[in-house]
């Protein structure tokens, strides 16, 4: 005779260490994702000190004083310009969509793992 008690005590074995490995591996992508939306950030600012770099190495007229060469750096520093990475013009590419596009893809992804 088949006994129930031995079958449900072997699907728990089976199970709980298969639980704790899609935990991981759900919990390990979620922080890479997130890691990868955070340096956005760090992007944006690289963006703005290689805009003075642009400044200080490539303008045509060579400035005079060096007061003119630091109220252009300080136009260049202060003006908000509104640069973005875009999908084709259709939307920008900043840390909130990643984020948002990973919870997604991490949530589909449990829930086809655990059926």
């Amino acid at each position: 005779m088949f006994n129930t008690t031995n079958f449900s005590s072997l699907q728990l074995i089976v199970r709980a260490p298969m639980y704790f490995v899609i935990f991981m591996w759900s919990t390990s992508n979620f922080m890479k994702v997130t890691l990868a939306g955070s340096k956005l950030i760090d992007i944006g600012e690289k963006w703005r000190l290689l805009q003075m770099d642009i400044v200080k190495n490539c303008t045509k007229k060579k400035p005079n004083r060096s007061e003119e060469f630091q109220y252009l750096l300080l136009f260049i520093k202060d003006s908000k310009l509104d640069l973005a990475f875009t999908g084709g013009g259709m939307f920008q590419l900043n840390r909130s969509l990643i984020l948002t596009m990973s919870s997604a893809i991490l949530s589909y992804s449990v829930l086809a793992v655990t059926f």
